[in-house]
């Protein structure tokens, strides 16, 4: 494979389209070291939030459930990044070429456009489900119903398969090459220009950007509801402050550690940012300027860690900043420290007396 950097090489022609051929774009160093270590700790992550919730059972409460689909979201997708990372290296970093290699990117592309849409539906539901509970308590029993649980399955599963269906259909999946996302597959741009932007829009993109606007308002709302007008309210006067706590009911869905989901929606922009702004930039200038190059090179390596790193930072804030699981494991840690000190007490006794 042809060793040329990718920042030189220029963009497709929008008026034609340039037969297949093998990628000759070479992912920088710290490109797969850091999408490496994203997989790594996201794996992790996600082991140690299925443990958590099958070891501690106070904590399974529904939006706890949500959090599992999610998180199962967030595994197929790692693996789909680690099915991409291992072609590339194959391709790269051997002298053989794989028969089946196209096969693979078509596999994998498949794979990165379902995950992280059927994730972004999951992120949305747990973020509107959370609202809800905190806003309108009377209202959660609808929206963690049978039925509202299958209407989730639903479209967070479904909306994805049916496009990525109709993107096989159509042929558009294979390697990105001219904006060129990491070592993997997703959409491939040695087609019509407007056609790779339309099917990048409706695979992944549009949906994401849908979720930033949900987020917003529920990030929005929630904030401004349960901390910034009580603050105005207590200013003013404390009937007005009795007021508002009567009509915030309390919710009884929502554990004190599930406050801290406000807090993953604000690293999941995080995350998300640079491989939306990578995305904008294509679609609005096409051909990078030669001053934009190393702001590209910056939000490559950004890319690279963020798309897969949701599940460890949902461990971060759900699991390592959570008081209950903490205590559960810090009570157990400090249990059979006291059993392996009552032990040795015993032996050493034991020695002495005989």
């Amino acid at each position: 494979m042809a060793t040329l950097d990718f920042y030189t090489s220029s963009y497709f022609d929008n008026s034609s389209v340039v037969p297949l051929s093998p990628s000759k774009y070479v992912a920088p160093t710290y490109v797969l070291v850091l999408s490496i270590a994203s997989c790594c700790l996201s794996l992790i992550g996600i082991f140690c939030i299925f443990v958590f919730y099958v070891a501690i059972v106070t904590i399974r409460n529904y939006i706890r459930k949500l959090l599992i689909f999610l998180t199962i979201a967030n595994l197929i997708h790692v693996l789909g990044i680690i099915i991409g990372i291992v072609r590339y290296m194959l391709l790269e970093f051997t002298d053989k070429k794989y028969q089946k290699e196209t096969q693979v990117c078509l596999f994998q592309s498949v794979v990165v456009s379902f995950a992280p849409c059927s994730s972004f539906f999951w992120t949305v539901f747990i973020a509107i489900y959370f609202q809800v509970q905190v806003l309108r308590p009377s209202w959660a029993h609808k929206l963690s119903s049978k039925q509202a649980t299958v209407t989730y399955h639903v479209v967070s599963w479904g909306v994805p398969g049916l496009t990525c269906i109709l993107a096989l259909f159509f042929k558009v999946f294979g390697n990105t090459e001219d904006i060129f996302t990491g070592p993997w597959c997703w959409i491939k741009t040695n087609q019509e220009r407007k056609t790779a932007i339309l099917w990048m829009i409706l695979t992944v993109k549009g949906w994401e950007l849908l979720s930033y606007l949900v987020l917003a308002e529920v990030l929005v709302f929630v904030v401004y509801k349960t901390s910034i007008l009580p603050r105005c309210l207590r200013r003013r006067g404390g009937q007005y402050l009795e007021i508002h706590d009567s009509s915030l009911q309390t919710s009884t869905g929502l554990r004190r550690g599930d406050k801290n989901f406000v807090f993953i929606w604000l690293i999941f922009y995080v995350l998300r940012f640079a491989g939306t702004f990578r995305f904008l930039l294509h679609v609005t200038y096409g051909p990078l300027h030669k001053q934009m190059i190393i702001t590209d090179r910056v939000m490559l390596a950004w890319q690279a860690f963020g798309d897969t790193a949701q599940a460890f930072a949902n461990f971060i804030c759900l699991c390592v900043f959570d008081r209950v699981i903490r205590q559960h494991y810090c009570s157990r840690l400090s249990r059979n420290y006291s059993n392996n000190d009552h032990v040795a007490n015993n032996g050493g006794e034991q020695g002495i007396n005989t």
